[in-house]
């Protein structure tokens, strides 16, 4: 007969490891949406990258909210970014591509650690 309090751990185990996909998969989303602005910025379609951004953000948001504690600090970062970008967007394009392919970059390597 199998020991409960195993059983009990290895199903904390598998909930850690889904939640941890699950910012994966958010912070993947966000990082393609990162794209997406990028394209819009290109097209120096401001209205585009505004709404795109804001869904960077919220796939940001959704990672952070099942991420484990150690990534939330470098997530909250991101966000505070983003946030930052769309601020700025109308009155300073300028430097947006630059700035969100860094973000980009360091998401990614997040989620390679």
């Amino acid at each position: 007969m199998v020991d409960e309090s195993a059983l009990r751990l290895d199903i904390l185990d598998l909930q850690a490891e889904q939640r941890r996909l699950w910012s994966v998969i958010y912070l993947l989303r966000a990082v393609a949406q990162i794209d997406d602005v990028l394209a819009a910025l290109q097209a120096n379609d401001l209205d585009e990258a505004d709404r795109t951004l804001m869904l960077v953000y919220r796939s940001l948001d959704r990672a952070y909210a099942v991420s484990a504690e150690q990534d939330k600090g470098p997530i909250d970062s991101f966000r505070l970014q983003i946030s930052q970008l769309r601020d700025e967007l109308r009155l300073r394009p300028e430097g947006s591509d630059r700035r969100l392919r860094q973000i980009r970059r360091l998401i990614l390597s997040l989620v390679e650690a």
